[in-house]
């Protein structure tokens, strides 16, 4: 028997009645009913990422949900929608549970209008915890970057700032950087200069531009290095060098000096005393310095030295007993024999009679000091003959045993490195500049 009109009517009624039906898995809840009045029903959201969530966690083979479809309260994790943020969306949520199992307490925040949030895997204690975790790593790489930047400005002010004061805070730093045997004579030095003379310049203090000078002149550097090293320019280093050098070279070349008789006699080592050279006045020898290529050629044929097969200047040492420099003569061209540079020199009006003069083989001219009465001393030679007499041998070992102090003492003025590579037209100046400073260290023969 079909039903009647009024039937259908009221069980279409009934439906409307008893709301919508939950259409999660094994759910038989629906919406309005009076027994179970707090039932809420949520439709499925619209964007595709949670919308997928929500259907995969519903567990229905082969199902999409329709406009109608509708999820109970009682599936989310706190009995109503969860509001989070879309980044926890991102990852695969959890939006239903069974029906019996336990709820997880979370902060709950109002539901955005037209969006439906769903539960997730991660509780919000881990994400606290993460979040502290990020703050606590934000921190300390903030503190790490403030540590790295303080550290790297301590060493640019290091690099900078201290190192006068890292060559000046050490005797042997400031040997080897300016060729004085301490920090004293450094000071004791620049205050004598300072105070006959006032320096034009002001960019960097007298200390420095005396360090300048002294590195140029010790180490050779250029003047690029220079101004890299003092944090000022080429033009600023090359004013500073040529100003000092000039004071330099009229102010301590009484450092240079020729002692008298008496001074020597009070003075000479037991060295000499032993071997039977009491008289000896001083000890001479010529040597050779490279020089930069001239630019005119009767300058470079004039400096062209053919035993070093370079440009270079000679001139002619004078050393004491005790090994100092008493003696420079002007610069000669590479080519001029050390005849002709010692009877330019003016060395035999220094000379007094009855001195002695040693010397090497290249000196064998001793009729230009028997003319004031002088005796040379130089070893002898086989020159004409077989081989020397005994007497001859035992006096030239004598001899060299003295005379090498001269080769000492030139090697001690080479260690200005200035002198291997250096102008013409300033070399008289750096060589009375560099013979002073090295007179200021220890002698070379004790006493």
């Amino acid at each position: 028997m079909a039903p009647t009109t009024n039937a259908v009517k009221d069980k279409v009624m009934s439906r409307t009645k008893l709301g919508s039906a939950c259409c999660a898995v094994r759910c038989n809840l629906t919406s309005g009913t009076n027994a179970l009045s707090k039932i809420k029903m949520f439709r499925f959201p619209k964007d595709q990422t949670r919308r997928q969530a929500w259907i995969t966690a519903v567990r229905r083979e082969a199902w999409l949900p329709g406009k109608n479809s509708r999820i109970c309260n009682t599936h989310f994790v706190t009995g109503n929608k969860l509001m989070i943020s879309d980044r926890y969306y991102q990852r695969r949520s959890s939006v239903v549970a069974p029906m019996d199992s336990p709820s997880l307490e979370v902060t709950q925040a109002d539901p955005e209008e037209g969006c439906t949030a769903v539960g997730t895997d991660l509780s919000m204690a881990d994400i606290d915890q993460l979040q502290n975790e990020n703050i606590e790593l934000k921190r300390k790489m903030a503190s790490l970057e403030k540590k790295l930047e303080s550290q790297e400005k301590q060493l640019q002010d290091h690099m900078f700032v201290s190192l006068s004061d890292f060559i000046l805070n050490d005797d042997k730093h400031t040997h080897f950087y300016t060729g004085l045997p301490s920090i004293s004579v450094f000071f004791t030095l620049l205050t004598y200069l300072t105070s006959i003379w006032n320096a034009s310049s002001t960019i960097l203090t007298l200390p420095e531009q005396f360090l300048v000078v002294l590195m140029k002149l010790r180490l050779g550097l250029t003047h690029q290095d220079l101004a890299f090293r003092f944090k000022v320019s080429c033009g600023t280093v090359s004013n500073i060098f040529h100003e000092w050098l000039n004071v330099m070279a009229k102010e301590l070349q009484c450092l240079v000096r020729w002692p008298s008789r008496k001074e020597i006699r009070r003075n000479l080592p037991t060295l000499f005393k032993t071997t039977g050279f009491q008289k000896v006045r001083c000890i001479i020898d010529c040597t050779e310095v490279f020089t930069e290529r001239p630019t005119s050629l009767q300058a470079r044929a004039i400096t062209y030295s053919h035993y070093k097969s370079h440009n270079t200047v000679k001139f002619l040492v004078g050393i004491s007993p005790t090994g100092a420099i008493t003696f420079l003569s002007k610069v000669w061209g590479g080519r001029a024999s050390d005849k002709i540079i010692t009877k330019n020199s003016g060395l035999i009006g220094l000379l007094e009679q009855g001195d002695h003069v040693m010397a090497d083989r290249g000196f064998n001219f001793p009729e230009y000091f028997a003319n004031k009465c002088v005796r040379l001393h130089v070893p002898a030679s086989t020159k004409g003959r077989k081989q020397l007499t005994g007497l001859e041998v035992t006096h030239s070992r004598k001899m060299s045993r003295v005379r090498i102090h001269v080769e000492r003492a030139i090697g001690k003025l080479k260690s200005f490195r200035i002198l291997r590579n250096t102008l013409l037209c300033t070399i008289d100046k750096i060589l009375i500049v560099c013979a002073a400073l090295s007179n200021l260290g220890k002698p070379l023969v004790p006493k």
